[in-house]
């Protein structure tokens, strides 16, 4: 059987997590917004930074450190798809979570540098995506032009790549000059 026993009809998901919440390493507040999220998504009802705060009595900063770490721990994955943002607690039931990509801590800092404000956890899991089509001096390249051209957004930059995956450059080239 293919499918993830997880999404069984007869599989009570957040009965799973409440049940093992201790094995889990989680605070509570990281457990409720994934309790939040399961709930949510079975409902199908649209999941957002100020909803998940407002349910929880809490700024939309500290929900965006929440879903950082959790994207960290490998619980949560934020998939951008059709243009629309999905999030998925798959990642609570895998025996072995996904290994999230390795990034180098400076470069987040040099987009939060550029951007000249934090990144939100949408915008770290949009990096990571890129991290695994894209060497990561590419990624730097593209963010310096976005700057220079004083364009401080992640369509700007993902277009930027897209057109240099286009071209077929790769960093060598790019350091280079060429373009």
């Amino acid at each position: 059987m293919s499918e993830k026993w997880w999404t069984q009809r007869f599989v009570n998901r957040r009965d799973f997590l409440l049940d093992r919440f201790e094995s889990l390493t989680l605070t509570a507040q990281e457990g409720m917004i994934l309790l939040l999220i399961d709930f949510m998504n079975e409902h199908r009802l649209i999941i957002s930074h100020a909803v998940l705060a407002a349910k929880l009595k809490i700024d939309d900063q500290e929900v965006d450190e929440l879903l950082s770490t959790l994207v960290n721990k490998g619980y949560l994955q934020i998939l951008y798809q059709q243009g629309t943002i999905e999030f998925s607690i798959d990642g609570i039931f895998e025996e072995q979570r996904k290994p999230s990509v390795t990034i180098s801590e400076s470069l987040f800092d040099m987009f939060e540098s550029v951007f000249a404000r934090p990144l939100s956890s949408v915008e770290m899991q949009r990096i990571a995506e890129w991290m695994q089509t894209y060497e990561q001096a590419m990624i730097e390249y593209a963010l310096r032009e976005a700057d220079l051209y004083n364009t401080r957004s992640l369509d700007y930059i993902d277009r930027i790549l897209a057109e240099w995956k286009r071209r077929g450059l790769n960093a060598e080239q790019l350091e280079r000059g060429e373009r």
